[in-house]
């Protein structure tokens, strides 16, 4: 008894020894279990961490590419993705955009002409301020043969002047195309900008105006020689004829330019130059440029008319408008003379009158001539297409008034005969002889800037001065007088 109680003693003992260490092992067990549990939550939440991860990463791949083929996109229209030549700008007398390399270059040029005219008492004409001229004008040249000209006049009623393209395939052939002044006189073809007088000494249909054709050209004989063929309309402008022209027959004209002392340096004759030059013309009938309704021979004084086309002729016809000329240039220096005889010859003008058929031929003759001096030692130049104005040796400031700029004094005598025939047959009216003379002044400040005086007399029975205007009417009305006298100042400004 003793013995098992002693036993049951010590069972106790053992159990309440044991108990213990086993609850200690089972709360170990449960941390450990919780800590892998919270270990394999951080492992889950890695694993979503890195696949959000990959997620963002995959997706910023996909937005930078696609934002690298925008920007590609962009950059094929840049020029550093079209690989493109740099074009420059500067300014030389002209503003240029040109590339370094000068195989493609354009001129942005434009012109203004302000016109003050002061009119003898006898004249119809008022005392007027005009702009004569306001132009923008493209000129340019591409991949080195291509050159082309566009010009637009906004004085007056706006139209476009010059349009054309020149293919340059060698110095000695020259392909151009559009609408320009066909290759006839030195003076007409002479550029506003440079001409001497406020006004030429000739006018249409003496000069050829400007039309729509082609026209193949060059130098040759060591550019000394340029030669011309081209064939035109004979009608005008785009403005004038919308459609192209009025019949099949075209206005064929030939020049030719010859400087024959050009390379002899020092030579008193190096300033030599020659031309001869004509047009041959059928036609069915007036055209609007040059015969239409209103229309006279003007030259001198732009407000007058030395004769006009007589208007409301029946069944009238004309068979053809042929024309040719010569010329003697030179230039020695400061002094340079200029002299033009030019022709245009009508043939087979015909209307019906009362008492039948009319018919008559005639000749428009101008014989033009003039001396200008460079007081300020400058130096005129001339070749086919007309005549170029230096720049001065010392421009004129007149802020600080410091420079003279270059001083010219001009002189010029022009006749002009018609056949008395085209008036006795009633188809011209106005004055068959028209003496010119005139005497300038021009002062050029800069490259820019010149200014031109001018005082001009012309002589001729029956020239139309003023006009008259169905639209207004407060005009000055027309008057023909036998003399006029006007004193003209020019400002042209050139940019």
């Amino acid at each position: 008894m003793k013995r098992g109680i002693l036993l049951l003693i010590a069972l106790v003992v053992v159990a309440l020894w044991c108990f213990p260490a086993m609850g200690q092992a089972t709360g170990q067990e449960d941390r450990l279990k919780a800590l892998e549990d919270k270990i394999q939550a951080l492992q889950n939440e890695l694993e979503e961490v890195k696949k959000e991860a990959v997620q963002a990463k995959e997706a910023a791949q996909a937005k930078e590419a696609v934002q690298a083929k925008e920007a590609a996109e962009v950059t094929k229209e840049t020029f550093q993705g079209k690989k493109v030549t740099p074009a420059y700008s500067f300014w030389k007398n002209d503003f240029f955009l040109s590339t370094e390399d000068e195989e493609f270059w354009m001129k942005i040029r434009g012109n203004l002409h302000f016109d003050t005219k002061f009119y003898g008492g006898n004249s119809a004409n008022p005392t007027a301020f005009d702009i004569r001229r306001v132009r923008m004008d493209f000129q340019g040249m591409w991949y080195d043969y291509i050159y082309f000209r566009i010009q637009a006049e906004f004085a007056d009623s706006p139209y476009i002047r010059n349009a054309w393209v020149d293919y340059k395939f060698r110095d000695w052939l020259h392909l151009r195309g559009g609408q320009m002044k066909p290759p006839f006189s030195t003076s007409w073809w002479t550029t506003d900008n440079n001409v001497n007088f406020m006004e030429r000494g000739g006018g249409k249909p003496i000069y050829s105006g400007f039309d729509r054709g082609w026209w193949i050209w060059g130098d040759v004989l060591d550019n000394t020689l340029a030669w011309n063929i081209s064939t035109w309309t004979g009608t005008g402008t785009e403005k004038d004829d919308p459609k192209g022209d009025i019949n099949d027959y075209k206005d064929w004209v030939a020049r030719l330019f010859y400087s024959p002392f050009k390379n002899q340096d020092d030579s008193v004759v190096q300033g030599l130059h020659l031309c001869v030059e004509g047009s041959l013309g059928k036609q069915t009938g007036r055209t609007k440029a040059f015969e239409g309704q209103g229309k006279g021979y003007s030259a001198a004084i732009r407000d007058d008319k030395y004769w006009t086309w007589v208007d409301g002729l029946t069944d009238e016809t004309i068979d053809s408008r042929d024309r040719w000329g010569a010329e003697l240039h030179y230039i020695l220096g400061p002094l340079s003379m200029s002299s033009e005889y030019l022709v245009c010859k009508y043939s087979d003008i015909e209307y019906v009158a009362d008492g039948g058929k009319v018919s008559a031929d005639g000749n428009i003759v101008s014989w033009s001539t003039w001396v200008a001096y460079f007081l300020t030692g400058e130096q005129k130049r001339v070749s086919n297409f007309g005549w170029k104005y230096p720049s001065p040796k010392n421009d004129f400031d007149p802020v600080h008034f410091d420079g003279t700029g270059a001083w010219e004094v001009l002189a010029r005598y022009t006749s002009t005969k018609t056949s008395k025939a085209l008036f006795q047959r009633g188809i011209l009216d106005g004055a068959d002889r028209v003496d010119e003379y005139t005497l300038g002044l021009s002062w050029t400040w800069n490259p820019l800037i010149r200014w031109q005086f001018n005082y001009v007399h012309l002589s001729g029975r029956g020239i139309l001065t003023g006009w008259v205007d169905k639209n207004n009417s407060n005009d000055p009305g027309t008057k023909r007088v036998d003399h006029e006298d006007m004193f003209g100042i020019r400002m042209i400004f050139k940019f």
